[in-house]
């Protein structure tokens, strides 16, 4: 009978043994699952993102990329398609939150490459309109704005709208290669597709970049 015993209590103290073993597995799967979703605990290299707008440095439709260089800074890039050929800018911003969020200062400068020929429908000076032939010289501009970022998911992922101003730092510089000449109601149309005349250079944007870490 005490033999019996014994094992009673053998076999009921290696089942709760095991029992705990397996709650205190589960609890620690759990755990690891949980820190998988969290957002990574240091902040990401850099940045790439796409952004639209008004003026926008990148052009109309463009590539972005923010390369960390501390807490609160950023040396920006990007590339696209702009109203006066293709568009390539150089700047940084200034970030008052940590980790590149919230609101941000920012300037640079921008560089258009211009339009060996494009044709548009313009008014000319014997009162119609035609197909004039133009070409579009190259354009430098500077920039300074303020941008606000909203983290995206549980990642270092973020959404930003800005707005700012564009300034020429030249002269617009075209020429019309061949049709009747155009007027000068004609010539404004022109010139307004010239980053920084439009809407006397109001730089209105928005995007979202995604944050990329070092392995």
């Amino acid at each position: 009978m005490k033999k019996y015993s014994l094992l009673l209590i053998l076999f009921t103290t290696l089942f709760t043994a095991a029992h705990a073993q397996q709650g205190d597995s589960t609890r620690i799967k759990r755990a690891s699952g949980k820190r998988k979703h969290t957002m990574p605990a240091k902040p990401p290299a850099c940045y790439i993102g796409l952004s639209s707008g008004i003026n926008n440095p990148s052009g109309y439709f463009g590539l972005d990329f923010n390369i960390r260089i501390g807490n609160y800074i950023t040396v920006d890039a990007g590339a696209g398609p702009g109203t006066w050929g293709n568009k390539l800018y150089l700047g940084g911003k200034y970030y008052l939150k940590k980790n590149q969020q919230g609101w941000a200062l920012s300037g640079g400068i921008t560089f258009s490459s211009g339009l060996e020929t494009v044709n548009l429908r313009l008014p000319t000076i014997y009162n119609t309109t035609e197909r004039v032939a133009l070409t579009l010289k190259p354009a430098n501009n500077a920039y300074i704005a303020v941008y606000h970022y909203w983290k995206l998911g549980r990642k270092h992922n973020r959404f930003f709208v800005d707005f700012g101003k564009s300034v020429a730092l030249h002269p617009v510089h075209f020429h019309q290669k061949n049709g009747d000449p155009m007027t000068e109601v004609a010539r404004e149309r022109v010139t307004d597709l010239c980053p920084g005349k439009f809407l006397g250079g109001l730089m209105v944007g928005t995007g979202f970049s995604f944050g990329l870490h070092r392995k």
